[in-house]
């Protein structure tokens, strides 16, 4: 009798709460987008059903049976509003105040990155942004493509080695590449894990994405009383420890060098503490030295940074400056075999900036020249888009140029799977064509790096990183697709990567 009690009396608050969800101002507001009825408490959670790796297709299947325009999912309790218009994306990003990023996101990726610039928001945002800015000043530049010049060497030293012996797995090898890269410029601290492919980080970084997507869809994740009881618990802390410790000892060994520094700069000069300080600030900025940056600067009350604001920033500059980087290379890199009249069109341009020198290194100028190669490269990052979805967690509603309205508490979450393969925006989205980015486009039609206050920081090294890699590869080799059993297996998760790897054949180029 006391069961069947608990039984109506749930059952009666279940339909009360939907009842008055229903009758809500808010409920009203989210009813003018097209959406599929949501369930009590669980939303389309079984829509969008238990695999975090097909919830992607599931969104794009819900966009266009509902007419590929901005479309309502509640997830669990949370309600989102997918938006693919440009003139509603460039609004939402360009915003002032709506600067917050969608809770179910910040939960997924707080356990890596903690609440790093990516997740936070108010004075730490704006303090530690601030702090950032330097290090991609355009005055450092040069220096970048010098750096990545450098590793070029040390990554041709092993790709050579695979000529005539099948396929290469350039995951395996430009992941460590870029991650050397970025800890030599951004961090002053030479890695070498190219040279050194057992490192635990390495083995680390590849799962982390996929469990940061479980985190984000997988909804019981996020009621912490059940998920810490559960193996995925103690395997995403496994991996966490990896990251974490990673990072710290990058910290470790900058400090040292750093303290050495100083020790040579009071002998030489014998300046006083503030003088070198000044000295070194300074010197980080001509360098470019994030990392720097950080452990020199004091908070207004004189005290250092904390280790732990610290360790959490670069953790994950570490990790998102590496990874993104790395999958747009890779992908471009298997477009181009894929197309071997593209291949032939860079090579071309190639041609035309080297003249007769086609071994020599670029310069930064050489890397404004290489209009042909930045198409593909945005072609591949629109087919494959590295960062799936962005968003913002609204703090007041949100008036759309239609005049719906988004209300307050919900997220608006920039879908671009579905803006890139929008037919009225990119005519023929099916088909890899360069030529599409010569054309004249909406501004905000095409945002891989965000736009607005919180764009990207370090979009123009990745640029930097991402060219003067590909110019140096496609002037050495000539890549191949790989055989059909080693085909990618694309995932569309928080980024966009291949379950299987990028296999490709390379062959070196002669020029007489």
């Amino acid at each position: 009798m006391i069961f069947l009690f608990i039984v109506v009396l749930l059952i009666f608050v279940i339909i009360y709460r939907e009842y008055k969800k229903k009758c809500s101002l808010r409920w009203k507001k989210l009813q003018e987008f097209p959406g599929d009825t949501p369930l009590p408490f669980i939303g389309n959670s079984l829509q969008l059903g238990f695999d975090s790796d097909e919830v992607s297709q599931k969104l794009m299947a819900m966009w266009e049976r509902h007419g590929k325009q901005n479309f309502r999912v509640s997830v669990g309790s949370e309600d989102w509003i997918m938006i693919s218009d440009p003139d509603d994306v460039g609004a939402l990003l360009n915003h002032p105040s709506e600067l917050s990023k969608p809770l179910e996101r910040n939960t997924a990726m707080k356990p890596f990155f903690g609440n790093s610039i990516s997740s936070s928001d108010g004075e730490r945002w704006k303090s530690i942004r601030k702090l950032m800015t330097p290090s991609f000043h355009f005055k450092t530049f040069e220096k970048r493509v010098m750096n990545v010049n450098h590793h070029c060497d040390n990554l041709f030293n092993i790709l050579d080695t695979f000529e005539g012996r099948g396929s290469v797995n350039l995951y395996t090898y430009l992941k460590p590449y870029m991650f050397d890269i970025l800890c030599s410029t951004l961090m002053g601290v030479d890695s070498n894990f190219l040279n050194n492919l057992d490192h635990p980080y390495l083995e680390a970084n590849g799962k982390v994405i996929n469990i940061i997507t479980q985190n984000y869809f997988s909804y019981w994740r996020n009621i912490p009383t059940l998920f810490k009881i559960s193996p995925q618990y103690r395997r995403m802390m496994k991996t966490v420890k990896t990251i974490v410790d990673t990072s710290t000892a990058v910290c470790l060994q900058r400090r040292k060098i750093l303290n050495k520094i100083k020790e040579e700069m009071d002998t030489q000069h014998k300046s006083s503490d503030i003088e070198i300080v000044t000295l070194l600030n300074k010197k980080a900025d001509d360098d470019g030295c994030m990392l720097d940056k950080f452990l020199l600067t004091k908070l207004p009350n004189g005290s250092p940074i904390p280790d732990d604001i610290i360790e959490e920033e670069i953790s994950l500059i570490c990790y998102t400056g590496h990874y993104t980087t790395t999958l747009t290379i890779c992908h471009t890199l298997y477009y181009v075999a894929k197309y071997p009249e593209i291949q032939n069109r860079i090579l071309e341009e190639q041609q035309c900036i080297f003249k007769n020198d086609m071994s020599q290194k670029p310069t930064h100028k050489n890397l404004n020249d290489m209009k042909y190669l930045e198409a593909v490269i945005k072609e591949s990052m629109r087919v494959l888009p590295p960062v799936t979805k962005i968003g913002r967690l609204l703090k007041n509603d949100f008036r759309f140029d239609d005049g719906r309205i988004a209300p307050a508490g919900s997220s608006v979450i920039v879908f671009f799977e579905a803006m890139y393969q929008n037919p009225n925006i990119f005519p023929e989205p099916e088909k890899f064509d360069p030529e599409r980015f010569f054309n004249s486009m909406h501004l905000f039609s095409f945002v891989p790096f965000s736009a607005g206050p919180r764009n990207c920081l370090g979009f123009r090294y990745a640029w930097v990183a991402m060219k003067a890699t590909l110019s140096n590869m496609l002037r050495r080799y000539e890549v191949f697709p790989c055989d059909p059993a080693d085909e990618p297996q694309f995932a569309y998760r928080i980024l966009t990567e291949s379950k299987n790897g990028i296999h490709l054949n390379l062959k070196k180029r002669y020029f007489n």
